[in-house]
């Protein structure tokens, strides 16, 4: 893993803030340290990072501006690349974000071929605050976002904050991705929202516990969180849901459709053998009904619900099409693996594929 030096900042170029001062967070004197997860830094746009720094600097100003001298807060950007993108990124940051730097203590923490809770583990050790806040570089948070998620934790027992996380859409692909995709739409969907266990990616929690409860180890791409909120309702954490709003990027090609289809089939079963039965015959018939609740509810969102994304009515029938053969070709890995077909081997982003 590459880091900076004790004491140097980000390659000398970013000065790091005191931690003298604190604030009260449920009854404990802290500070907070906000995650983000990062692709290759070769694959970030300027236009893409200067968003996200520019967002996380309005929210810890906002958060710091009645007591900063009492408030600290620590970003933590995790990636994947090896020592050049580690050298690219602290560039980055130096030149973007002189301002975030003046608010915050800036970390960069490198672990090459990390996978996405990987990335996020590595980056629970070196957390300096009580509450850990995670992100990732695609998630962009809304006005009010900070201090909305750490509201909960001024009742001490909370030790768990799950924010909202909604696709954001600007085509015909991912309107469509919006209405059949994993996130609820950003209004006029309640019900789904309430349903929706933990957005890792708009998410706190109190360090000391996720120390101790880090994300599980799975060969699955999107499966640990699911294993860890299992854990969280047999343990009877208390847990908090806000209205703390995340627009994520848009997926982007058919390329990416394809496969996150089939990883999604695979992902159901893991998940279904690891938290519910391995048979296979459960798992099977898990595959059948997993694909028949997928097209009821892409029928229902997407003639239902297309004007909440903008998609006219011309739009709604090959946007239900594209739902099908997103469930359908996740059905078949989800089948074929239960089924014993396909070995269950640690899921990795291809190449080709630049968002996740």
């Amino acid at each position: 893993m590459n880091e900076p030096e004790p004491g140097s900042g980000l390659d000398g170029g970013i000065a790091s803030v005191p931690t003298a001062g604190t604030t009260s967070i449920g009854g404990v004197r802290t500070g907070i340290t906000i995650v983000m997860e990062m692709e290759n830094a070769r694959l970030i746009t300027r236009e893409e990072f200067g968003e996200t720094l520019s967002t996380l600097q309005r929210e810890i100003a906002g958060w710091r501006s009645d007591r900063s001298e009492w408030r600290t807060a620590q970003v933590i950007f995790v990636q994947e690349g090896g020592p050049d993108e580690t050298a690219m990124l602290r560039r980055m940051l130096r030149d973007m974000a002189p301002g975030l730097a003046a608010l915050a203590e800036l970390v960069v923490v490198s672990v090459p071929g990390g996978r996405y809770y990987e990335l996020k583990n590595a980056a629970i050790p070196r957390a300096g605050g009580e509450i850990v806040l995670f992100l990732d570089a695609d998630s962009v948070p809304r006005p009010g976002w900070l201090s909305t998620m750490l509201a909960p934790f001024d009742d001490p027992a909370v030790t768990i904050v799950s924010g909202f996380t909604a696709l954001e859409h600007d085509d015909f692909l991912s309107r469509a991705y919006a209405l059949f995709w994993i996130f609820p739409l950003a209004r006029g969907d309640e019900r789904f929202a309430a349903k929706r266990s933990l957005n890792v990616n708009n998410s706190a929690f109190r360090r000391a516990w996720i120390a101790a409860h880090p994300f599980p180890d799975s060969n699955g791409f999107k499966v640990s969180c699911s294993i860890l909120w299992d854990e969280v309702m047999r343990g009877g954490i208390v847990a908090r849901r806000v209205e703390a709003v995340a627009l994520h990027k848009p997926p982007r090609g058919l390329r990416f459709l394809v496969w996150r289809a089939m990883v999604t089939g695979r992902d159901n079963d893991r998940r279904y053998a690891i938290l519910k039965s391995p048979r296979r015959a459960r798992r099977l018939r898990h595959s059948i009904n997993r694909l028949c609740t997928a097209e009821w509810r892409s029928m229902r969102r997407i003639f239902g619900k297309g004007g909440h994304v903008g998609m006219p009515v011309w739009e709604r029938p090959p946007a239900f099409f594209v739902a099908s053969a997103f469930h359908g070709l996740a059905f078949v890995c989800q089948a074929a693996m239960a089924a014993g077909l396909v070995p269950d081997r640690v899921e990795r982003v291809p190449d080709h594929v630049q968002r996740s």
